[in-house]
């Protein structure tokens, strides 16, 4: 169904709304990325807490694990619309509750470890990489990786894992709630913007409607006023 020139403007002013939105947060999301978390005050007898080996490198990287929370979502969906071949409609409300729950996460996911700053199993060894510890507990590390390692909790691999993650499967639902009805709907699968549509679509014109004929009005007077012979 064609849109009118109208109805076309304010599609596109609602696009680029949620299109703005989102690449707001993920302009949030960079940032909390380089801001230092608060410095939790650790006491000598329980260093031991911090002593793992130094972690070079995680067993999935961090752009490794965006790559995958992102595009296997964007995946799953578009394997949907070929299987059951939905519309566009459909296919840009899934994607829009998709990178809507991945910003909000993020930026979510940041902020708590920034507000936490629990320091990770090895911190102790990014403090003091000759492992000699000094008396006033000042780190002689590289700060960047000190600073890293005080950004423990929450995990974002776990939270953008969204099996088992609370943050990212809360988020999700949050965001999915936004485009799509209740679970228990009988068109859950189906978009808001695809219901109101069809509901648009299948509402009786004033065409549709019986019309009156003369026929239909003079008949029935006419019968009326007939008396017997």
């Amino acid at each position: 169904m064609k849109m009118s020139p109208p109805d076309r403007r304010n599609y596109m002013l609602d696009l680029g709304l949620e299109v703005g939105i989102r690449v707001l947060l993920f302009g949030v999301f960079v940032f909390t990325e380089f801001l230092e978390p608060f410095e939790r005050v650790i006491q000598p007898e329980e260093l031991w807490l911090y002593k793992n080996p130094l972690v070079e490198s995680d067993h999935i990287p961090k752009r490794v694990m965006f790559a995958i929370s992102f595009l296997t979502p964007l995946a799953v969906i578009f394997v949907v619309k070929i299987i059951q071949r939905t519309d566009k409609t459909e296919i840009k409300e899934a994607c829009l509750a998709v990178s809507l729950a991945l910003a909000l996460n993020g930026v979510f996911t940041n902020t708590i470890k920034l507000i936490v700053g629990r320091p990770r199993p090895d911190y102790f060894h990014r403090c003091f990489p000759d492992g000699q510890m000094n008396a006033k507990m000042m780190c002689t590390g590289e700060p960047d990786l000190v600073s890293e390692g005080r950004k423990s909790f929450p995990s974002s691999h776990s939270s953008y894992a969204f099996v088992g993650g609370v943050i990212g499967l809360l988020f999700a639902y949050i965001c999915y709630r936004q485009h799509y009805p209740p679970f228990l709907h009988i068109d859950c699968h189906l978009p808001y913007a695809t219901l109101g549509a069809s509901a648009a679509h299948n509402m009786p014109t004033s065409q549709d409607q019986p019309q009156l004929t003369d026929n239909t009005t003079i008949l029935p007077l006419e019968s009326m006023n007939k008396g017997p012979v």
